[in-house]
């Protein structure tokens, strides 16, 4: 089965030096060679609306823009993912780390969303929040068109849905909180596009609730709550507390990660979503549900201590 297009949706202000498409895919992918690029254009395999792009297409605010993308070989992924619930509209998964949700880098037909389009033969599927393909626990997909706007709402503020993690943490800033709310700025690293970072002085648009449950030697299992949903927000928050996530290898202490290494993971868990009352289209019933991925506390922290090259008493 043919993997679904990438998309991308141009800015509504043109960037300061961008003319064309071709522009502003040089400067938002800029570990993408140039010469793929153009290829991909030369094949006819960048599109919008129906229309084949070229080099020399010029930049339109807000165009919705597909592209196909080729990888001369992905990595391998886990793919022990488990359907939780499903209904008419929604579609929960529990994902094992590892594995993307959609398409990015190098993983095109292996991630979450191929799998489950193959699983189910449903092309309509769609996430409706983030989850890192290092990240394990609980991703919402909207199974309809028809309905997406509406369950889209559930993750938009005001969310109707609680988030608890579990986040088992290295401790390299001192005496570890037993509570916290943390509050920043994050955005886009203007250096490396594929990192946040904390933006002292600026107002927060990231917040989270962090609870201590238990330490042992250099880690400690938190509780996170997060109020909000920015990227990679959870293990930016927790690094900037000196809490980085134990195996975090782009806001943690282990630089090095090899994709193709699937024995050795992160350890932060999207482990419970609680709806309550959400208003649903045709009639149905509100929806209140809680779902639950299947990773426990103790299992995140024990694997972790495993994991440690420094192990804890």
């Amino acid at each position: 089965m043919e993997p679904r297009p990438s998309t991308v949706r141009l800015p509504a202000c043109r960037p300061e030096g961008v003319a064309t498409v071709l522009d502003f895919f040089l400067r938002r992918f800029p570990r993408v060679p140039e010469e793929t690029w153009r290829l991909r254009f030369r094949a006819g395999k960048v599109w919008a609306e129906g229309e084949v792009l070229t080099e020399a297409t010029g930049f339109r605010a807000l165009w919705v823009v597909h592209y196909r993308r080729e990888v001369p070989e992905e990595p391998p992924v886990r793919e022990d993912f488990r359907i939780v619930w499903e209904d008419r509209d929604l579609l929960v998964v529990d994902k094992p780390p590892h594995l993307p949700v959609t398409p990015g880098g190098k993983w095109v037909r292996n991630c979450l969303l191929h799998l489950l389009t193959v699983t189910t033969g449903n092309w309509e599927l769609a996430p409706l929040h983030r989850l890192d393909r290092l990240t394990s626990g609980l991703v919402v997909f909207s199974k309809r068109l028809r309905t997406r706007s509406r369950c889209c709402r559930l993750f938009q503020p005001p969310a109707r849905v609680d988030k608890l993690y579990w986040a088992v943490c290295e401790v390299v800033g001192g005496e570890p909180p037993e509570e916290a709310r943390l509050e920043h700025h994050i955005a886009r690293s203007p250096e490396e596009h594929w990192r946040q970072v904390v933006i002292r002085g600026l107002p927060p648009n990231a917040v989270c609730r962090i609870e201590r449950v238990r330490r042992t030697g250099r880690l400690a299992l938190y509780r996170v709550r997060p109020a909000t949903g920015r990227k990679h927000q959870i293990r930016v928050q927790l690094a900037a507390a000196g809490l980085p996530v134990a195996g975090d290898p782009l806001y943690g202490t282990r630089p090095e990660h090899d994709p193709w290494d699937l024995a050795r993971r992160m350890w932060l868990d999207a482990h419970l979503l609680v709806v309550k009352g959400f208003e649903r289209a045709g009639g149905m019933e509100p929806l209140t549900v809680e779902w639950c991925s299947s990773r426990s506390p103790e299992e995140m922290l024990r694997g972790a201590m495993a994991d440690s090259p420094e192990r804890g008493p």
